[in-house]
C-alpha cells in the first residue's frame, strides 16, 4: 500500500468514496444531507486540508484529511475496510503530529471503537447542529 499527498486529479474519485461510505456508515443520517455536502467537500474542505491518500495497486482505498491538528475526516472503502488501512493512515499522521482531535457521531459505534483501538480519548460531549445528532470529541496525543 502506498500513501501519497492527494493530487486536484484525485478529489472526484476521493468525494466518490467519501459519499459511498459516508451513507452506509452513518444511515442515522439522511442521504440528502451528504449529497448536499458534495460540493463543499470539492470546493472547500479538501482543498483547504492536508489529506493523504492510500492506494492499493493505483486504486485509492481510503483517505485521511487534517486541518491543523484536527483530523477532519478518515475514509476506507467499505469492502477494504478491516484490513488495516485506516490504521496505517492514522499512524502516517501520528508521525508528524503531537495531538490530534476528532469528533466522530456517538452513534457510529464501529467509528468509536477504532478509534479507542488507536489511544484516543473522549474527552467531551455535543450536538451537531446541521443533523442534530450527539457527537463524542476525542483526543490523542503522542506519548514522551
Amino acid at each position: 500500500m502506498e500513501i501519497r499527498k492527494l493530487r486536484n486529479n484525485d478529489i472526484t474519485k476521493v468525494i466518490e468514496l467519501w459519499y459511498d461510505t459516508s451513507v452506509l456508515a452513518h444511515d442515522f443520517i439522511s442521504t440528502d444531507y451528504w449529497k448536499d455536502n458534495k460540493k463543499a467537500m470539492a470546493k472547500v474542505y479538501l482543498p483547504n486540508s492536508e489529506t493523504y491518500l492510500a492506494l492499493q495497486k493505483g486504486d485509492i482505498v481510503g483517505f485521511i484529511a487534517m486541518a491543523d491538528n484536527y483530523l477532519a475526516a478518515i475514509f476506507v472503502q467499505t469492502n477494504m475496510q478491516g484490513n488495516g488501512i485506516g490504521k496505517k493512515l492514522l499512524n502516517y499522521i501520528k508521525r508528524k503530529r503531537t495531538t490530534i482531535q476528532l469528533k466522530v457521531y456517538k452513534k457510529n459505534s464501529n467509528s468509536i471503537h477504532f478509534y479507542k483501538k488507536q489511544d484516543f480519548k473522549i474527552l467531551s460531549e455535543s450536538i451537531e447542529e446541521s443533523t442534530n445528532e450527539i457527537e463524542l470529541i476525542m483526543e490523542w496525543n503522542k506519548q514522551k
